[in-house]
């Protein structure tokens, strides 16, 4: 056992194969693979315990994720999310790991996790905001199981309608002036015919930070379309994040580079498209938009 690179809990860590990387099996911040130079860094960072919260808060949403360099990079700006963000991402997480009503969950070091919390003090105040609010209930008084009440599972359906009247999608994509060709006849067009309006927000690379109006339009948006084409971090990022606030993300490839997925994207139904054959791309992506979340209503002027 050796202290986790994130969190510090104690955790299995062993090499993958012959690759340069380590897998993590930590009890706060779940499964994920992290390459030598990321750790390097790492360890010559110094992160605060919000970076460490926000970072294990993020794997446990994104499991079986690697991180790289490049990542790390991006990982080391997350923003944090308010309290109450927090408090719902600890009743979804609920919710995901409850089998039927009426279940009492035994508490874990992963919840602390699940709210994107710096330590077991913190979760605790989330657990007594939700159990305030009527969302939770605790088995007993010293008992560390819970679980969700009617008037937390009608706090459910409301946050899961994320957007629901918005047409807007979000594109998170290679701002590279060879990939303009493509989204000008293929992803903005293929939006369109779907009946929702496409948003794509140009910018430099990341250096620094995470882009504020990314973070706004994403929340922004009824869902988005991620085309990871030149395997940008940002683009990870932004994917993740959406999937974070609970929005549906359309994944795309050029078919030339499907081959360089990183493995956490492999697992969805990518679709793959060829610079020559634009009108299949543009219709295989309006098709998958309606068929995932139904036809928009929005009419180009």
């Amino acid at each position: 056992m050796n202290p986790c690179p994130i969190c510090e809990e104690q955790s299995q860590i062993s090499r993958v194969g012959s690759s340069d990387a380590n897998s993590v099996k930590c009890p706060r911040c779940g499964n994920y693979n992290i390459v030598r130079t990321a750790l390097v860094n790492i360890k010559n960072t110094r992160l605060t315990a919000r970076q460490r919260a926000n970072i294990s808060g993020w794997l446990s949403e994104n499991q079986v994720f690697e991180i790289t360099r490049q990542k790390l990079e991006i990982l080391l700006f997350l923003p944090s999310p308010s309290f109450h963000e927090r408090a719902d991402k600890v009743l979804l997480s609920i919710e995901k790991n409850t089998e039927y009503a009426g279940q009492f969950l035994r508490r874990e070091k992963r919840w602390i996790s699940w709210g994107w919390c710096v330590n077991e003090d913190e979760i605790e105040e989330i657990l007594q905001y939700l159990e305030s609010t009527s969302r939770i209930l605790k088995r007993s008084t010293g008992d560390r199981a819970y679980k969700i009440v009617p008037t937390g599972w009608a706090h459910l359906e409301e946050i899961k309608k994320v957007n629901s009247d918005s047409n807007q999608c979000f594109v998170a994509m290679w701002f590279d002036d060879r990939m303009q060709n493509t989204y000008d006849n293929a992803i903005s067009k293929g939006i369109l015919d779907a009946g929702y309006k496409p948003h794509r927000v140009d910018q430099r690379e990341y250096n620094d930070k995470i882009d504020d109006e990314i973070i706004v339009q994403i929340r922004r948006s009824h869902f988005i379309v991620a085309d990871f084409t030149g395997h940008r971090g940002g683009v990870y990022y932004e994917a993740g994040f959406a999937k974070g606030l609970g929005l549906e993300v359309i994944f795309t490839c050029r078919k030339d580079d499907m081959e360089n997925l990183h493995f956490d994207i492999r697992q969805y139904n990518c679709i793959d498209w060829e610079e020559d054959k634009f009108p299949d791309f543009r219709k295989n992506l309006s098709n998958r938009i309606e068929r995932t979340l139904g036809r928009g209503n929005y009419q180009q002027n």
